[in-house]
Formats: C-alpha cells, sequence, structure tokens
C-alpha cells in the first residue's frame, strides 16, 4: 500500500493507493505503472520474469476483472516471454517489453522481443504428457480470443506480439 501525502506544514489530505507496490527491487526489472495496467522492461531473469508473472496476476484484479483471465493472462505472458527466450539463443541475458492492460473485452497482453523471426508452431500435442515444449502457440489459441505478430514500435525490438484475453476457459 501506498501512502501520499498532500500539503506542507500541517497534514491536509492523504491519499491512499490500495494496489500492491510495484517498486520492489528486482534486478533487471523496471515496471511504469500506466492506467489500468503497466509495462514492464526486463532482462530475462527468474527474478524478473516471476515478477511479471506476479504482476500480471494481481494487476487486473484491481480493476475487476475475474480472476480467471488474469490467470489466463500470467500464463500467456508467461509462454511469449518464455518463447523469446528460448528463440533468441543469446548467450547474454535477453531483453524484453511486456505490457499488460485492462480493456473493456478483458486483458491486453503485448510482449516485444528481439527475435526476427515469426513464432513456430511446434508439432506437439497440447495434452502431450512427456513435451518440454512445442506447445506455446497452442496454448495461445486455447487461452486467447486472438493474437497477432506485428513489428515492434519500441526501437530496440524486432516484433509485438499482441493478444485479448476476454474468457477464461
Amino acid at each position: 500500500m501506498n501512502a501520499t501525502v498532500y500539503g506542507t506544514g500541517t497534514l491536509h489530505a492523504v491519499a491512499v493507493d490500495e494496489r500492491p507496490s510495484r517498486s520492489a527491487l528486482v534486478p533487471g526489472l523496471v515496471v511504469h505503472e500506466y492506467e489500468r495496467g503497466f509495462r514492464a522492461d526486463l532482462t530475462a531473469s527468474r527474478e524478473a520474469v516471476s515478477g511479471v508473472r506476479a504482476l500480471t496476476r494481481e494487476a487486473p484484479s484491481m480493476y475487476g476483472t475475474e480472476r480467471d483471465l488474469a490467470e489466463a493472462a500470467e500464463l500467456v505472458v508467461s509462454e511469449l516471454m518464455g518463447n523469446a527466450v528460448r528463440a533468441s539463443d543469446s548467450p547474454v541475458a535477453v531483453a524484453l517489453v511486456v505490457e499488460v492492460y485492462v480493456t473493456p473485452p478483458g486483458i491486453v497482453v503485448i510482449v516485444h522481443d528481439t527475435v526476427p523471426e515469426q513464432p513456430n508452431r511446434g508439432e506437439t500435442a497440447l495434452d502431450s504428457s512427456e513435451a518440454e515444449s512445442g506447445r506455446g502457440l497452442g496454448i495461445l489459441d486455447v487461452l486467447t480470443d486472438g493474437w497477432t505478430v506485428e513489428p515492434s514500435k519500441e526501437p530496440s525490438f524486432a516484433k509485438q506480439i499482441r493478444c485479448l484475453i476476454s474468457r477464461a476457459e
């Protein structure tokens, strides 16, 4: 919880923000709060990715979004971040930007990455108990109302994947 005091000398007013504080120090993670959502600039690490997943799960609830949708958004963000890290084949930490916004139809998730190639659909069945990869795009198909791949508007990134989650199944 954040409290902001207005006035000088004598306490005139206090504004209390019930949202969880997102300023916890996580190396490689910078969070910008916006109306009805956030943007996270991160260098992929276990701590930063975990922080973004937690924000994705918690932030939509602050705006009255159903918990099921927030959990679906968390899974989508986790898949997209993991796919970008695996596809980069980079020996150094991978830079990502994750945006999550609550809109009237649901939750919009946008992940910007540095990988120029289009996502590759694996042949792995979604219900495979032995597969460790190859199901990411199938998961997006199931959890989202649709998703697109576009050139990123961020100068340092190659593409962005935008998803709309307005139903939880």
